[in-house]
């Protein structure tokens, strides 16, 4: 009587090693560039939602005069009238002299992210010469930074630096 031999058709040790390291060395750069692309459509939206911001800043600022902006406005108010949130740990508004305003926004919170701002309004260069009415160009600066915790500052490169123009009359 002839012996014959069983063939087992299952992987060996080896053969399942190998495969195991080859799927490890194709899928690792795979991997990499998925989470480097998730990152960078965060930062992207994030990015969004600054600028989304600014402009609303900026198209509020356009509705007041200078006068309003340093002098009229209510400390109160100033929030409710210039973001277009209300969640906001803190602010403050300074006046240098008749020619600038700023105001400082901290932890405003917007969507999902917290934000700090600065808005910068400023006499611009150029002057309307007529008699009557000296009119001035002021330029309004709004710097957003992203909020990343308690006594973050606003120094470095903001996220977002959008320039507009304020009103001077009264």
């Amino acid at each position: 009587m002839v012996e014959r031999k069983k063939k087992n058709s299952g992987f060996t040790l080896v053969e399942l090693v190998v495969a195991v390291a080859l799927f490890a060395i194709v899928i690792g750069p795979l991997f990499r560039a998925f989470s480097s692309s998730i990152q960078a459509n965060s930062r992207a939206r994030g990015v969004l939602k600054a600028t989304s911001m600014a402009q609303s800043v900026l198209d509020n600022l356009e509705r007041y005069s200078v006068k309003t902006l340093r002098d009229d406005m209510p400390y109160a108010d100033i929030p409710g009238n210039l973001l277009p949130v209300n969640s906001v740990t803190s602010y403050q508004r300074t006046t240098h002299d008749t020619d600038e305003v700023k105001f400082e926004f901290k932890s405003v919170r917007y969507q999902d992210m917290t934000f700090n701002i600065f808005v910068d309004v400023t006499k611009g260069g150029s002057v309307n010469t007529n008699k009557t009415n000296n009119y001035f160009m002021y330029v309004a600066d709004v710097y957003i930074y992203l909020n990343k915790g308690p006594g973050a500052t606003m120094t470095g490169d903001p996220m977002v630096h959008l320039k507009g123009s304020v009103q001077n009359k009264d």
